[in-house]
């Protein structure tokens, strides 16, 4: 079965957009509206979240309790310039390591720093650095 719940939807100025028919209205990706797009791009963008669905709808319902569990004190928060921010999920501010505020890193330091700090807060530990 074809999992399709993203479409194309072409603008009065030629350009085009992702159209999330769940919702009715114009898609998003990361916090940014799919609107004004080349007919590539869009194209593109709409296969990548089909096929996101899809996954999501073969995986089927998480049980809430597990995700609960799995979920830590930090986390992570991707920049719109494609950096990632460290952020504690209690205060949602980013996290402040001996006065430097854990911004700009890449994807994998983000994910480490996030797994060695949810490590140390499970611990009981405070976070030290390496």
């Amino acid at each position: 079965m074809v999992y399709k719940r993203y479409g194309l939807e072409e603008n009065s100025d030629g350009t085009w957009h992702v159209i999330d028919y769940h919702e009715g209205r114009t898609a998003e990706m990361h916090g940014t509206i799919l609107n004004r797009l080349p007919h590539d791009v869009a194209t593109d963008l709409m296969i990548i979240l089909n096929a996101e669905e899809k996954r999501k709808a073969e995986a089927g319902p998480q049980h809430a309790k597990i995700h609960l569990m799995a979920t830590g004190r930090y986390g992570r928060r991707r920049n719109l310039n494609d950096y990632w921010a460290v952020v504690d999920a209690v205060t949602g501010q980013a996290v402040v390591i001996d006065g430097v505020v854990m911004d700009m890193l890449t994807e994998e330091d983000a994910e480490e720093l996030v797994e060695r700090l949810n490590l140390k807060d499970e611990e009981g530990r405070p976070f030290s650095r390496p």
